[in-house]
């Protein structure tokens, strides 16, 4: 009876995968060290099961293109010749033909491909004869289409197709979509024991407050005593005593409880995250062999080594390292190192050194890539930045070295004269920006010219929770996420300095620009008297101090991402709810750095500097609070002073109280609609021209007419809502442009 192949196939596939693996790493050890028989031996019986795997479930291909893979060990084992770079790229190349027969397998229960010119070149290697021009006509054809896709400008991802699939994504086997259903779930119970927390502060006052009532009424009945009524008054006495240990009692009795559910949640919680966490080893194993490869092709020599990969982490994270990472080592092998004759003439040892190390620090994974090569040469960059129009000549002197790194990850940028293969086409650590951006991580870079470079990547541990300290600014709360901060400080005014027409201050012998929060939302802040609340932030080398009213304290919440219409405002990367259950939104650093550059002069009591303008206000009307503070969020951050307000009734009592020089409002509402509102809005000749943008859900002709009628000057449908577009069709109506409909 034939074996029915296709009950062992996931087996046959996660053990190949798994030898494939050990093959790469044996390769890489044994270029290192020859001599070592012991993994040699390791590298032919991983290949001798793959033969033997793939010969009982009648995979003939694969079992041809291991039998050629190993005849070139077996070789090596006899001692005709040793591992050399083209050897070396010739096995990496059979590993890639058996990944690719692995994914067709997987798909379509065929190994089907052309593996012939790969079996002639194993011969020839097997015989001691060349075989150079045969790997290079594999390596620019078949190797093209094993490869994978083509990367961002040109460059093509050896390692992308078959190890999206070898690296163990696929292997958490409850849905993704499943634990992040759960995790929603899980985070709505903590949020309501915040709301618990709260009633059990109110029971406390309640007790505190009952106590010292219960003292006063003893106190005054003991006065009264010898007035009559003896009975009556110990009854009384006796049922408050009864009644205030009640309420002692369930009291402790609630605090007991909430303790054990705070507890047992948050276990829950942790339990929960890590059915979606994964090892970094999954996106780092594959970075010994590029290392190999690719300084192989340099004629470079290498030491690689990893740390710290066992640690796990938030798989959906994690996939957005792979590419960030792959492209600093390589970044780091093609610019980093020197050849070996630049490094006998530094007085360096021939063979460089790259590493990766890992770890978590407060709540977050610090990826750190460090290499000892040239270092980087700010000076290079700066020229290249004028070069391409990215800095005035004139800007470039004063341009802190942190500061200059930061054009290395802009698009299109590169020191490299010519294009080759591996780099000068300026794209790779644009990427890098770009995926650890996604993550809500940051990107540091240190470098000592002649001495070597190092780059730190810090992500969250997960996208569901958030570590960071609440501030306040122009009488907003807000988180900033602890992986951006650096330090916080409470500064002097007296040590401020004025540093190219900027306000500035010295922190660690540098120079640190100052910018206020309240400033970018359009907010007069308060007088900070002698002192300045400084959050020194930093992002790709650039370092700024954020100027807060207040530091209230630091926190790990729960993280809830902004609704998908809104997801294009850039400053705020998501929710937290405070213990008084608000919406506090999260900063995103790096947007605010970008924008904090585009301001003239700061000063930090009146705003940009020259005249100050007064702000325009906004009212925001809606019963929805988390629908108000998403469009109260995009307002502020173009300047508006905002207030809400929950139906047509309580905004038509704000707009006596106060002038308003913008009104937003949804149409369903209680107590008063949002059509009723507005027609009481144009009976008032005071706001006959103020503008009104209508966001509702009604996408009608009819709900359109009846808006139009009433007398809005323009209507949003939810569906289609975002940052751009409310903030083009403000834009248009408060400089007089006519009345636009999205």
């Amino acid at each position: 009876m034939p074996i029915d192949r296709a009950a062992f196939i996931d087996n046959y596939v996660e053990e190949t995968r798994e030898n494939l693996r050990r093959i790469d790493d044996g390769v890489v050890k044994l270029k290192k060290d020859p001599e070592n028989q012991e993994e040699l031996g390791s590298i032919l019986r991983a290949l001798h099961t793959i033969k033997g795997s793939s010969r009982m479930l009648k995979f003939r291909i694969m079992e041809q293109v291991a039998h050629g893979t190993e005849n070139v060990f077996k070789g090596i084992r006899e001692q005709r010749y040793a591992l050399s770079d083209p050897l070396m790229r010739l096995v990496f190349f059979g590993g890639d033909l058996l990944r690719g027969g692995l994914e067709s397998i997987r798909k379509a229960g065929s190994d089907e491909m052309e593996i012939a010119p790969y079996l002639a070149a194993c011969e020839r290697a097997y015989a001691d004869e060349p075989f150079v021009e045969e790997l290079e006509e594999l390596r620019g054809g078949r190797s093209r289409e094993a490869a994978g896709p083509e990367a961002p400008g040109g460059e093509r991802a050896p390692l992308a197709a078959a190890q999206s699939e070898e690296n163990g994504y696929g292997s958490v086997r409850v849905k993704t979509d499943s634990v992040s259903q759960i995790i929603e779930t899980l985070n709505t119970v903590i949020i309501k024991q915040f709301q618990f927390k709260r009633i059990q502060e109110e029971l406390g006052s309640l007790e505190r407050g009952f106590a010292e009532f219960w003292a006063d009424t003893r106190k005054r009945i003991a006065e009264a005593k010898g007035q009559g009524r003896g009975e009556g008054r110990a009854a009384f006495l006796a049922s408050g005593q009864a009644f205030l240990k009640a309420t002692e009692s369930l009291r402790k009795e609630f605090t007991d409880q909430m303790a054990a559910l705070e507890q047992s949640s948050y276990k829950l919680q942790e339990q929960v995250m890590r059915l979606s966490m994964l090892p970094l080893d999954l996106v780092l194993g594959a970075l010994p062999r590029m290392v190999a490869e690719t300084s192989a092709a340099l004629g470079k020599e290498m030491d690689f080594a990893v740390t710290g990969s066992d640690i796990l982490m938030d798989k959906a994270i994690l996939e957005k390292l792979g590419d960030p990472l792959l492209h600093l080592v390589r970044n780091s092998v093609d610019h980093g190192i020197e050849s070996p004759s630049e490094r006998r003439a530094a007085g360096k040892p021939p063979q460089g050194r790259i590493g990766v190390s890992c770890s978590s620090e407060s709540g977050n994974i610090v990826i750190r890539v460090k290499d000892d090569g040239r270092g980087i040469d700010p000076e290079l960059i700066k020229r290249r930045a004028v070069e391409l129009g990215l800095l005035k000549e004139s800007d470039a002197a004063a341009l802190e070295e942190t500061e200059a790194y930061a054009f290395m990850f802009k698009s299109g940028f590169s020191t490299k004269e010519s294009v080759s293969e591996l780099s000068g086409r300026g794209v790779g650590l644009d990427i890098v920006k770009y995926n650890v951006d996604k993550v809500k991580g940051k990107v540091s870079v240190r470098s000592v010219k002649g001495q070597g470079s190092e780059f730190i990547l810090s992500v969250p541990l997960s996208l569901a929770t958030v570590s960071g300290f609440f501030v306040k600014a122009g009488g907003e709360k807000f988180l900033i996420p602890s992986n951006f901060v650096q330090k916080i400080v409470r500064l002097a005014a007296a040590d401020k300095v004025v540093y190219y027409s900027r306000e500035a201050f010295k922190l660690d012998g540098q120079i640190v620009p100052l910018h206020s929060l309240a400033t970018l939302l359009g907010r007069r802040t308060r007088n900070q008297g002698a002192f300045l609340y400084v959050v020194v932030v930093e992002s790709v080398g650039e370092r700024i101090g954020i100027v807060v009213d207040a530091v209230l304290q630091h926190a790990a919440l729960i993280h809830k991402p902004m609704p998908r219409n809104v997801q294009k405002l850039k400053p705020i990367q998501g929710i937290v709810f405070d213990e008084s259950y608000r919406i506090i939104n999260i900063l995103f650093v790096p947007e605010l750095i970008a924008r904090f550059k585009r301001i003239r002069s700061i000063d930090l009591l009146g705003g940009v500097g020259g005249e100050k303008p007064k702000p325009k206000r906004a009212l925001v009307v809606d019963d929805s609070i988390n629908t108000r503070e998403i469009e109260k969020s995009i307002l502020e951050l173009e300047g508006f002073e905002v207030a809400g307000a929950e139906d047509g009734i309580e905004a038509l009592k704000l707009l006596k109280e106060r002038r308003y020089d913008l009104i937003v409002s949804d149409i369903e509402m209680p107590r008063m609609d949002g059509i009723t509102m507005i027609e009481n809005i144009r009976k008032d000749s005071f706001y006959a021209a103020t503008p009104i943008v209508v966001v509702t859900s009604y996408s009608d002709e009819d709900t359109r007419r009846r808006v139009r009628e009433a007398g809005a000057d323009a209507q949003i449908v939810k569906s289609d809502f975002d940052r751009n577009g409310l903030i083009e069709i403000v834009g248009n109506l408060m400089g007089g442009a006519k009345a636009v409909e999205a």
